[in-house]
């Protein structure tokens, strides 16, 4: 006696599945190519993050260097002062007596005098270049850190977006690729506001 097995070829969905799963081909290569640009664009923004730090440390840098430039010109500018303040006092002193070698030591002292004011007022100006370079190197690096920050969030977006597709095209969810797609998005608007971020230079 024999038996029959009839062996169906029916493949069922399971229902875990549900009606939100996708069975379309294109889902996967779509999610493929999000996830590939994506992560292209994740590594681009990182690379213009970490430029942005350094070039942001190198203006603080620079800032200080012209502080203490600035420092040293101001200090140099005291000197000058007392010096031309000591020839202001020997002239004074030499015009109140009326004979002509204090009227001559007199004008001596008082051609040193002029010569210590205009002294100090170049160095004056070179200080406050040295103020105006430095304020302007602070702006720089104030923005190359704005900037700084605006690509790590960029970056973290992209991140999100390449979890979130690789999820859905493990499970096969449609509805996780457009939440990915929606995360690369805000990325690519945090990169582009970035880029659009002036940098003093």
């Amino acid at each position: 006696m024999s038996e029959e097995f009839e062996v169906e070829s029916k493949i069922e969905v399971p229902e875990s599945a549900g009606a939100g799963a996708a069975h379309t081909p294109w889902l996967i290569s779509a999610i493929a190519i999000t996830t590939a640009a994506l992560a292209v664009l994740a590594a681009y923004s990182s690379f213009l993050a970490g430029e942005a730090a350094h070039h942001s440390l190198a203006e603080l840098n620079r800032a200080a260097i012209l502080q203490n430039q600035a420092s040293d010109q101001w200090n140099f500018y005291q000197a000058e002062g007392i010096k031309r303040h000591t020839f202001e006092v020997q002239r004074d002193v030499g015009r109140l007596t009326p004979d002509r070698p204090h009227a001559a030591l007199a004008a001596r002292h008082d051609a040193e005098a002029r010569r210590y004011a205009k002294q100090q007022a170049d160095i004056m100006r070179e200080a406050k270049g040295f103020e105006h370079q430095r304020d302007e190197a602070v702006a720089a690096s104030q923005q190359l850190d704005a900037r700084y920050q605006q690509l790590g969030q960029a970056v973290g977006f992209f991140q999100t977006g390449i979890v979130v597709s690789s999820v859905a095209a493990i499970i096969r969810r449609r509805g996780l690729w457009y939440l990915g797609l929606l995360g690369g998005a805000a990325g690519a608007a945090m990169l582009l506001r970035a880029l659009a971020t002036p940098v003093a230079g």
